[in-house]
């Protein structure tokens, strides 16, 4: 049976929580408890090239932010997913450099081939759309792509290529049935799902007790996931709150037609 290797580029952890959350919906289950050289070549050999950096003490600052260690695996079948959280959009030097690493394992004319012959490999880009919108998002991700592979593009969202035997997909967050938004406007409608006044009391919590002048880093939805949360996860990140209260249930997913598009794009990403 054929083994597909896929690399999930996120920009923070909060969008690998959910996005895990989501898979486990249709199978796929945490695989972190795989010893490095059991999953299979070509990513057995970069994970264990990334991880003999590990010895912090040797490496300078700039080095340590060069590490590449998926934030999270799951596995179905012979379908190994490894999400990464890789600290931002502006991280345009670690998503080239996980592509240009699939890519050089990629068969050439005239070249030994390095990758198993039953191997495939896969990228998906998971973005905001922010204040500029899916299309600027689109553009940015097809300008960094055709720095590896030339003359590729993505047209339009939730979409999937093949290029030079690499499987790529692009999949951007936004509000419902808009151009712009970002993750927490897909998530927190649906989490106030029939816990309305636990959010909405969560909000004026936060509304009455704001203080600009000592709020540096403010945004109203994700301190309300954070309050909420704390009424089931105390002391817990809005990681852990998106990946384990039951805010956001299985039926939850499989009803919302956000979700079940995320779904629809990681099932054309499948080989």
């Amino acid at each position: 049976m054929a083994t597909q290797i896929m690399a999930i580029l996120c920009e923070g952890p909060h969008d690998v929580a959910f996005i895990v959350k989501i898979l486990k919906t249709i199978g796929f289950k945490s695989n972190e408890g795989t010893k490095l050289a059991d999953f299979p070549f070509p990513m057995s050999d970069m994970l264990k090239n990334e991880v003999k950096k590990s010895n912090v003490e040797e490496l300078k600052f700039t080095e340590i932010r060069q590490i590449l260690i998926p934030a999270n695996t799951l596995k179905k079948d012979d379908i190994y997913l490894f999400l990464y959280a890789l600290g931002g959009d502006s991280r345009k030097d670690l998503r080239g450099k996980i592509l240009k690493q699939f890519v050089d394992f990629l068969p050439n004319d005239g070249e030994i081939q390095t990758l198993p012959p039953d191997t495939t490999l896969s990228i998906a880009y998971f973005f905001d759309a922010d204040k500029n919108g899916i299309e600027d998002r689109i553009q940015q991700v097809n300008l960094e792509i055709a720095e590896v592979i030339e003359d590729f593009s993505f047209d339009h969202n939730a979409e999937t290529k093949a290029m030079n035997g690499l499987q790529l997909g692009c999949y951007i967050f936004s509000k419902e049935a808009e151009n712009t938004g970002k993750l927490e406007d897909m998530i927190l409608p649906l989490m106030k799902q029939g816990n309305e006044e636990i959010f909405d009391n969560a909000k004026v919590y936060l509304d009455e007790n704001y203080d600009k002048s000592r709020a540096k880093d403010f945004e109203i939805q994700k301190a309300t996931i954070g309050v909420a949360g704390q009424l089931q996860k105390s002391g817990s990140t809005n990681i852990v709150i998106i990946a384990q209260s039951d805010f956001i249930t299985e039926k939850k997913i499989l009803a919302d037609a956000k979700c079940q598009e995320i779904i629809s794009f990681f099932e054309s990403l499948i080989q």
